[in-house]
Formats: C-alpha cells, sequence, structure tokens
C-alpha cells in the first residue's frame, strides 16, 4: 500500500480524531517479523490492577498505527494499551497514571514512542513532555521518535521544526503538538502545562519531587502520566509507593480505577535457574530474545543483577541478609501449626503504624528444629488500632501458651503495656537484642533449622528484608532500606530470638 494514501483511523467508540489530529494510513496486513520461534514469554502480567477490557478503549488506534508504521505491537503491548487507553463516557482517560514493569529488553522503549506518536498524531495533545533520571534514556526515546517521524513521509509533513539544542529538545508538529524533554528534578517541567507525561525507569526516582512536578503539570487538562520500569530497590521510593498502591488495589478491586499497574515479574519464591520465572518476566521471550540469551546473563551476572534486570524482582541495594534459595530451601508445604507445641508469639507494628503482624515460632523434634507462622496480619490506611491488636494477641497468647510474646518497644510499647496487664508474659527485643535475633534468624535459615509453609505474606517480608551493618561488624535487618513493610520479618527475628535459647525468666515489660 502507498505510504502516501490516507485513510481515517477508526477507533471502536466510533469517535473520529480530535481536530487538528493527523490522519494515518490504513495497514490491510500486519508487516512480518524475524521473531524467535518456540514458547513465549508469558503476555499477561503476573500482577496487574485491572484486565476488563471495555468497549470504550482507544487501544486499535494506537494499534493500528504501530501497524501502519512497519512496527507492529507485541501482545503484551497490545494488552497494556487495551487497559491503560479506557475513556469514560465523559471522554477523559480512566486511568490517569498507568505503570509497566518488565524486565530489561522486552520493548518498553516501543511501548512508549508508539503512545507518544498516538498523542501527537491521533488524539492531538498539545503538549507531551518524558523525563528519565539519566537525561540519555529520555534523549534515546526522544531520538527514536524524531527518527521514525522524519524517515516516515506522511509524518514528515506535518513536521514544523525539530530542535536538538541541548536542554531544549523538542519536536513540534503543524497542528500545534509538541514532544519535549525537561530536567528530571523538580523544577524541570515547571509552568507547563501538558497533556501526557512519560517518565522511564521509574526505580531510579529517589524522591518525589520529580514526580509531584511531572504530575502537576496535568492537573487542568486530567491527561496521562506513563511510566515503566524494571524492578526497583529501597530506594525507589516512587515506584514502590504506586506499587504498594496498586497492591492495595487489588485486594479490593475497584476502589482505584485511576491507576493501572502491570507488572511482568518472576515469582519471588522462583530460583534464578527456574524457567518458568523467566517466561514470567520475559514477555518478548520467544519474540525478540530466546531461552539462550536469558540463560547466559544467568550465568554472567551477579545474583542481584541477574534477579532485578532478568527476573523484574526487587533487590535492596546495601545487602540482603539471606538469599531466596536458602529461605525456599526452609520450605515443607505440609507444615501445620500445632496446639500444644512450645511456643513463642511477636508482634511488629511498622514505624508509619499501617501495617503489622503476628507471627509464631514453634519448637519441633525434641526442640531441635522451629517452625515459623504467620497468625496474623493488619493493614490500614491511616493507622492500626493498637487496642484491637492487644486483644488478638492477647488471645493468641492464651490459645497457645505462648511463653513470651516478643516486641519492639520503638514501635510496639503501647501493645506491650496491655499485655502486661492482661497477665501475658512479655520480651524487649530491640536494640542489641534485635541485632542479635536477626543474626540468628539467619543462622536458621541458613542451617535449615527454620521450616516454614511457605505462606505468602511471610516470604515476601522475608525477601523484602534489607541488611545493614553496623561499625562494631554486627548488622541488623532494616525498615527504611527494605522494598516495602516487613513486619512479619522482624516479628520472626524476634521470636526466633527466644526460641532457639533456653528462657530462665521471661522478660516483663514495666514500662
Amino acid at each position: 500500500m502507498p505510504q502516501d494514501s490516507y485513510s481515517q483511523p477508526s477507533n471502536n467508540l466510533g469517535l473520529q480524531p480530535k481536530a487538528g489530529a493527523v490522519n494515518t494510513p490504513t495497514m490491510e496486513t500486519v508487516p512480518s517479523m524475524n521473531y524467535a520461534v518456540g514458547r513465549k514469554g508469558n503476555q499477561l502480567p503476573r500482577l496487574e490492577t485491572s484486565s476488563t477490557y471495555t468497549s470504550d478503549s482507544l487501544a486499535p488506534d494506537i494499534i493500528d498505527l504501530a501497524a501502519a508504521l512497519g512496527m507492529p505491537m507485541l501482545p503484551w503491548q497490545q494488552h497494556v494499551c487495551r487497559n491503560a487507553l479506557k475513556v469514560k463516557e465523559n471522554g477523559r482517560w480512566q486511568h490517569r497514571t498507568n505503570v509497566v514493569l518488565v524486565a530489561r529488553q522486552s520493548g518498553k522503549t516501543h511501548l512508549l514512542r508508539m503512545r507518544i506518536l498516538a498523542g501527537l498524531l491521533l488524539w492531538d495533545e498539545k503538549l507531551i513532555i518524558a523525563t528519565a533520571q539519566s537525561r540519555e534514556v529520555a534523549l534515546e526515546t526522544f531520538r527514536s521518535v524524531v527518527d521514525i517521524a522524519q524517515n516516515t513521509p506522511w509524518i514528515a509533513k506535518e513536521i514544523k521544526r525539530v530542535s536538538v539544542t541541548n536542554g531544549k529538545e523538542e519536536l513540534e508538529l503543524k497542528n500545534g503538538a509538541r514532544y519535549k524533554i525537561v530536567a528530571p528534578s523538580a523544577g524541570g517541567p515547571r509552568g507547563l502545562t501538558a497533556d501526557l507525561a512519560i517518565i522511564d525507569e521509574l526505580r531510579e526516582h529517589a524522591s518525589f519531587d520529580s514526580w509531584a512536578a511531572m504530575t502537576y503539570t496535568l492537573q487542568t487538562t486530567a491527561g496521562q502520566i506513563w511510566t515503566t520500569s524494571n524492578a526497583g530497590d529501597a530506594t525507589s521510593v516512587v515506584l514502590n509507593r504506586l506499587r504498594e498502591q496498586a497492591l492495595t488495589s487489588m485486594s479490593a478491586p475497584g476502589t482505584d480505577d485511576t491507576l493501572y499497574y502491570a507488572e511482568w515479574s518472576a515469582d519471588p519464591t522462583t530460583r534464578l535457574d527456574d524457567r518458568e520465572g523467566w517466561y514470567q518476566a520475559n514477555p518478548s521471550l520467544g519474540y525478540l530474545i530466546d531461552e539462550d540469551t536469558i540463560e547466559s546473563r544467568y550465568k554472567a551476572d551477579p545474583p542481584a543483577v541477574f534477579r532485578t534486570e532478568a527476573l523484574c524482582q526487587w533487590v535492596d541495594i546495601l545487602d540482603a541478609p539471606w538469599t531466596a534459595e536458602a529461605w525456599n530451601a526452609c520450605m515443607d508445604t505440609d507444615l501445620k501449626f500445632v496446639l500444644g507445641l512450645t511456643t513463642m508469639l511477636a508482634i511488629d507494628v511498622t514505624p508509619d503504624r499501617r501495617h503489622a503482624a503476628l507471627v509464631a515460632v514453634q519448637l519441633l523434634e525434641g526442640e531441635e528444629k522451629i517452625s515459623a507462622h504467620v497468625l496474623e496480619t493488619w493493614d490500614a490506611e491511616d493507622t492500626i488500632d493498637d487496642l484491637a491488636i492487644a486483644g488478638a494477641v492477647a488471645g493468641a497468647a492464651r490459645k497457645t501458651s505462648a511463653r513470651i510474646v516478643a516486641f519492639d518497644r520503638y514501635t510496639s510499647a503501647g501493645i506491650a503495656s496491655r499485655l502486661v496487664s492482661a497477665g501475658i508474659p512479655v520480651g524487649d527485643c530491640s536494640g542489641i537484642n534485635f541485632a542479635t535475633a536477626c543474626d540468628e534468624l539467619l543462622g536458621s535459615i541458613n542451617s535449615k533449622r527454620l521450616q516454614h509453609a511457605g505462606q505468602e505474606i511471610l516470604t515476601k517480608h522475608v525477601l523484602s528484608s534489607a541488611r545493614k551493618w553496623v561499625s562494631d561488624g554486627g548488622w541488623r535487618i532494616v525498615r527504611r532500606q527494605s522494598a516495602g513493610p516487613i513486619a512479619a520479618a522482624v516479628a520472626l527475628a524476634m521470636a526466633t530470638h527466644y526460641a532457639i535459647q533456653p528462657l530462665p525468666k521471661a522478660e516483663l515489660y514495666i514500662g
């Protein structure tokens, strides 16, 4: 089909392009690509906030545009577009914020450049701004978009000007639509009003300054923000907050329609050499890359690098106190919590008072092994209810005849004082005691003395924990650098501390 043959783009809303939008050519067939053969990566994300397609989506526009350019979208990219580009009855975007997490070299850049071109050519988005923590990353996408525009005759006719001046990179079309790069700082987008904001490699943003500056440019336009990344670490504060928001939304579907979150990642319990995890995190496997490519990275990369880049799993940048392999080696799915066994309890509350966990450790096989169990967790939008938690812990202590309830006096002193009033023995496991407890937990995991049933919340908190070394050579797990809440891991360490040593007497917390 001649490239200068034009027809109106269609969309399943039955709408015509906005005034000033550029007409795009149609493609009768999708161009073939030299895809790898064999099994394909998972085309549906492992974690997703919304997966129900509606008729009110502009996805066909962008999918047709990519095909018309000879660069058709992969199935996983089309899946993202069908969800992220839903439109409400009033014509505004259903999802204002769109976050896509996927392993490296999966096609994130192509997804973003098609979204940018669709906004410029089809949807009359007057200003599109883009940034990345590394300016070179944002420029790479910019150069790619400009290259496509300048080398596609029917788009080139619509270009008004292109600026490549350092710090002033901008593409402007005759219809008035502009696409420009802004600095990854609070002042970069200041004073601008955008219809679309793009942030690449969100994992690198260690503060909310740039994020807030970008999102506020969309206040009056009700525009969209799109961001892509692979897994983050403890410093990825923006990405971690959005992921936490997404996980909350997944637990209560329909409570937050403003965010669309899709994550292609290997299950946290997956071994590095488990190829099922490779297919979970790499939707372009079998299309753009093959198993041999990932295998070579598995053999060459340090474990933490491979987890982040190839499996899209969270890894703390400081140090992980234990490996997923060691933790998984302690798993026994037939393990049960048994009343009558010697039991230690521990309660932990996160400093923001939004999460808490009650963990039990029991003595097994003549007290040679121990088992770990999460008995209950609490989550709150604002703050948890100490009184309710104290009552639940007291009830569990009585039911299990717990020898002690361990706690951290810096976060759970109020709960502990209520337990003391109820006659429940408690033990302060903060400070140096907690550092000792962490090392005891590590030893119990590495020696396989500790066993667990593979509870999802316990595994998540344990594998999210970060280690911080202290000046005397000791260490402890720390909350601030960890990849999300770790209340269950902290409680596990405290309960383990009391479980692996004789108790000459219970340490009663008095004041």
